[in-house]
C-alpha cells in the first residue's frame, strides 16, 4: 500500500475518533446538567394543613410537625401565614405561642416575635422564617421545600 492510500485511511479514522469524543462529552455535559437541575434546586414539598374555615381571624396559631419540620399556621387579620417554629439562633429552640402577649416566644433566650415572625425584642434579634403558603379550592397548603424570610 502506498503512502497516499494510508493517509486517506487514517483521516476518516481520526475524524471518527474526534466525533466520538465530542459526542461522549456532550452526553456527559447533558447528564451533569440534568443532575444539577434535579438535585441542585429545592423541590416543593406541599403539606395539606386543612381548609380556610379552620383558620378564623384571631384564633391561636396551629402547630404542625411534618418531616422533621415544625411550623405554625395562623390567620392575622385576614392574611393566612405560615412561620417556622424554630428560632434562628444557634440553640434553635422551639418557639411557643403566648395568647396573653399575642406573640411567639423563644423559651431559651426569651426573644419575642410578632404573629408575622418579626423580632419584637427581649432577646437576641432575628426573625422566624416564613414558609410559602397556597390556597387552592379552599384547601390550604404549606410548601416545606422553599424557605424565605
Amino acid at each position: 500500500m502506498n503512502d497516499a492510500a494510508q493517509k486517506k485511511g487514517l483521516i476518516p479514522a481520526r475524524s471518527l475518533g474526534c466525533l466520538g469524543l465530542l459526542a461522549g462529552s456532550a452526553v456527559l455535559a447533558i447528564s451533569l446538567g440534568w443532575v444539577l437541575l434535579r438535585f441542585g434546586t429545592p423541590q416543593p414539598t406541599l403539606v395539606d394543613v386543612g381548609m380556610m374555615e379552620d383558620y378564623p381571624a384571631g384564633q391561636a396559631p396551629r402547630l404542625f410537625s411534618v418531616k422533621e419540620a415544625f411550623f405554625y399556621v395562623l390567620n392575622t387579620n385576614g392574611e393566612l401565614i405560615a412561620v417556622t417554629a424554630r428560632s434562628n439562633h444557634q440553640a434553635g429552640c422551639m418557639v411557643h405561642w403566648s395568647a396573653a402577649e399575642n406573640a411567639f416566644i423563644d423559651p431559651c433566650l426569651g426573644t419575642h416575635f410578632s404573629p408575622h415572625g418579626e423580632y419584637w425584642g427581649k432577646g437576641p434579634p432575628g426573625e422566624l422564617s416564613r414558609l410559602p403558603l397556597q390556597v387552592r379550592d379552599n384547601q390550604v397548603w404549606v410548601n416545606l421545600g422553599y424557605r424565605r424570610n
